[in-house]
């Protein structure tokens, strides 16, 4: 499996396919992209690139990426909740 391959498949559920504007598929890495405007997009390019281990075996690079994801996703939820309890601190204060 190449890390093009999971790029590709990420973008096909991301909206607009953006993961690909923070992607150099020539060179399999991600790339910084000042205009693309979508910082979760580019997050999710780094991380499956930096996770990414090419001698590892298809499996290997699945579970990983899926791992980095649902990390990333655990973390996001975290914050949403964390924020999302503020009102309701602020009506107890």
């Amino acid at each position: 499996m190449t890390l093009n391959q999971l790029i590709r498949r990420a973008a096909t559920v991301y909206p607009d396919a953006h993961i690909l504007a923070y992607w150099d598929e020539r060179h399999e890495c991600a790339i910084d992209n000042p205009a693309g405007g979508d910082g979760l997009a580019g997050f999710i390019a780094w991380e499956l690139y930096e996770t990414f281990d090419p001698d590892a075996d298809d499996e290997t690079q699945i579970t990983t990426a899926v791992g980095a994801m649902q990390r990333a996703a655990d973390c996001l939820a975290d914050v949403a909740q964390a924020l999302g309890k503020l009102s309701v601190e602020r009506l107890a204060a």
